[in-house]
């Protein structure tokens, strides 16, 4: 089997929070590099890509052998802690790199439009018609193979939209990048589907080897905070260890939890799931992790 690594470079959900409060878990918004062999698949393009830009840079310099370097980014969707990152992301800016970005179909020719227009001069200096790489924005996501990974998709309930993906790799190994999903209106408090669109994303998680999933709010937070677009924390646990996930990963922190507060939640939900029979590994997710994707 290739080798696959996933790196977290931003794991903080809605803004990014720098500071002494955050330095383990880190305060850069979302974006998570898979490097399956020489393939790179990142997964959304929030403040964290700019740090993966610059590792990317420093290999090149050191070992370019001539032949352009592809990166698929694949965009959950479209708000600013999603896409902030990418008028700072370096490779975009030299012509050694391709950029694929694949989005929802549903959005069609916005995704392209909105992607351009936080680099228009009223927000940013430099337009994107002056970025030096290839640029081609996909929002076909029917049937992807890339490198021999295929990548499926699937809708989540998040105000806007956003979306699911699924990369299947050889050996049998799944990642499932599934952040920015209210589940509480999809299940019910046990982790059972309430409707079509439940059922579905419970088949699409099933049995995966790592789901990198949307965990924003305590059960008390989220009282306040229905219709914002993310999930409990206890029913994300409940429904992947319904599904059969192997390991867990929370993501997409919010903004008011510091390093203290994560590191009391970590405890207290990894020690439950790791536990029970069949164990369901938790892991919190925070800026510079990397995970060796096993199946």
């Amino acid at each position: 089997m290739k080798n696959a690594l996933i790196t977290f470079w931003g794991s903080r959900g809605s803004i990014a929070t720098p500071g002494r409060s955050t330095e383990r878990y880190g305060g850069n918004t979302s974006c998570v590099c898979l490097k399956h062999d020489e393939s790179y698949f990142i997964f959304d393009a929030g403040t964290g890509i700019r740090g993966l830009g610059i590792e990317l840079m420093e290999l090149v310099e050191k070992s370019y052998d001539g032949n352009v370097i592809e990166l698929n980014i694949f965009l959950s969707h479209t708000h600013w802690d999603h896409i902030q990152g990418l008028p700072f992301f370096q490779p975009a800016y030299d012509s050694r790199f391709k950029l694929n970005i694949y989005g929802s179909e549903k959005k069609d020719d916005m995704l392209e439009k909105t992607l351009s227009g936080q680099m228009n001069s009223v927000y940013f200096p430099v337009p994107m018609s002056q970025l030096s790489s290839e640029l081609n924005v996909h929002v076909d996501l029917q049937a992807l193979d890339i490198s021999g990974v295929k990548v499926s998709s699937t809708d989540q309930n998040h105000p806007g939209g956003s979306t699911a993906f699924k990369a299947s790799l050889d050996g049998g190994r799944t990642l499932v990048y599934a952040t920015d999903n209210e589940l509480d209106l999809q299940f019910h408090r046990d982790g059972s589907p309430k409707d079509k669109m439940g059922e579905r994303y419970l088949k699409f998680i099933s049995e995966v080897d790592y789901l990198i999933a949307d965990g924003q709010y305590t059960d008390e937070e989220y009282l306040d905070k229905v219709g914002w677009g993310h999930t409990s924390l206890s029913l994300i646990h409940k429904i992947a260890h319904q599904a059969g996930v192997k390991n867990l990963i929370i993501y997409h922190h919010d903004p008011m939890h510091t390093d203290s507060i994560l590191e009391d939640l970590s405890h207290k939900y990894m020690n439950q799931y790791e536990s029970l029979t069949p164990a369901m590994q938790v892991i919190w997710a925070r800026e510079g992790l990397t995970l060796q994707l096993r199946s």
